[in-house]
């Protein structure tokens, strides 16, 4: 079974050890972030089972993180960590969406506990990597991680094209600008590359894919690409 990841987004870097510690010996993938931006380029290029992030940290604090993850990886957990006392900043993050609060000082039973409740209580997020997704003329499977066509003939993707493919699919009806994805599916912000490795990339995948799924993928002059369900 695949460990659930969660990343702890905490500038002290003292609790943000303690943190990753505590998780990755309870049986969790553990990412780090020192800061509020670093934060958000993680979730960006490779999203997690759950977000464990401070309140107050610099360049973006716990707030604005927390506003950004739920317009940009909605279905993400969150659990906000606050200082003692702060009921007005738990009252708000929960307002924002987040899942639960972690006062600190904290005591590693009880985070451990809330954040195994949180993941128990977020039914069917993060579960496109498992599912079996159809399109016209085949099906992509993301356990197993092969395409094939209906007749049962395999469709032989790279990696990155199976990734840029089950974008696609788990973000039908929306336009996808070229850097959104190569931040999820490339984990870069390389503007410079931008022009050509989504392009060189699409260009083989419609190739590979068949008339009726590569004319879904639509092509949006100076905003990016679109999955046209219909």
């Amino acid at each position: 079974m695949n460990r659930k990841s969660i990343l702890v987004a905490e500038d002290d870097a003292a609790i943000r050890r303690v943190l990753a510690d505590s998780l990755t010996g309870a049986g969790y993938e553990v990412r780090t972030a020192p800061n509020g931006r670093i934060a958000l380029e993680l979730l960006l290029s490779t999203p997690v089972d759950l977000a464990l992030m401070d309140v107050n940290m610099p360049e973006i604090d716990g707030f604005k993180l927390l506003r950004m993850v739920q317009k940009e990886s909605p279905g993400t957990p969150c659990i906000i960590l606050t200082a003692c006392g702060d009921e007005q900043d738990r009252v708000k993050g929960l307002q924002l969406g987040a899942d639960d609060y972690v006062v600190k000082p904290f005591s590693i039973a009880e985070l451990l506990a809330r954040v195994a409740a949180v993941l128990r209580r977020a039914p069917g997020r993060q579960l496109a990597a498992a599912q079996v997704l159809d399109f016209p003329g085949g099906s992509l499977d993301g356990e197993t991680r092969r395409a094939q066509f209906n007749d049962g003939t395999p469709i032989p993707l790279t990696e990155k094209e199976f990734e840029l493919f089950r974008y696609f699919l788990t973000h039908p009806g929306r336009v996808i600008p070229q850097e959104e994805l190569l931040l999820r599916v490339w984990g870069s912000r390389n503007k410079a590359a931008q022009t050509r490795t989504v392009a060189v990339t699409l260009t083989r995948l419609r190739e590979k894919l068949g008339k009726e799924a590569s004319s879904s993928i639509e092509t949006i002059r100076g905003r990016g690409y679109r999955w046209n369900e219909s």
